[in-house]
């Protein structure tokens, strides 16, 4: 019974399946172990589980590790068309006081923000595996770049703000109202209007 439980969830979770997943379902870390013994499932990280024969799906497999983060700056800007560029490393955002020992362990690059700031912009996306994760829309994203611009590629932050300035999709007046919240309602005044 336990067994057919836990094919039905990894269906659910279209192959994917956290240790607390499962036991959220009732599902004991026993028939997860099983199932790894019986090629069944793979354990591609602590806590984490993927159907074999799949390819892994970085992104969300980071983020079923570590639910709190949300990708931003380059890997947000590359997730909503904004850069060319794949990146090499994701990029995530913390809220301050998080540790980051273990993402960064992950090869992940790591910024942070005061708890009040963490969720402005938040939103769902897909994965081109179909997969939901949290990024920041394009408008938080813009001002991500801009507050860490010495920490950014000169490169992909010049494309990034050209781009989000040709965007049908843009928003200026989240964008604006997010770097009012963020402190750097000047600055990024100074770079849009060189582009709008």
């Amino acid at each position: 019974m336990t067994k057919e439980k836990l094919d039905r969830l990894i269906k659910k979770r279209k192959g994917y399946l956290t240790t607390q997943d499962a036991l959220n379902e009732g599902i004991h870390r026993e028939y997860l172990s099983m199932f790894v013994e019986e090629e069944k499932l793979i354990r591609t990280s602590p806590g984490v589980y993927q159907s074999p024969g799949m390819w892994e799906d970085k992104l969300y497999s980071y983020q079923q590790k570590k639910k709190r983060m949300i990708y931003s700056h380059e890997t947000a800007l590359y997730l909503h068309g904004l850069s060319d560029r794949d990146p090499i490393q994701y990029s995530v955002t913390l809220p301050s006081g998080y540790n980051t020992t273990q993402i960064k362990q992950n090869d992940l690059v790591t910024y942070t923000i005061k708890p009040s700031l963490f969720d402005l912009g938040k939103t769902l996306i897909q994965t081109a595996m179909g997969n939901d994760i949290y990024v920041y829309d394009m408008e938080r994203t813009i001002c991500d770049i801009v507050r860490s611009r010495s920490r950014i590629d000169k490169q992909i932050f010049n494309d990034g703000l050209k781009k989000y300035a040709m965007s049908s999709k843009k928003n200026l007046y989240n964008l604006m109202r997010y770097a009012k919240e963020m402190g750097i309602e000047k600055v990024l005044k100074n770079y849009m209007e060189i582009l709008l």
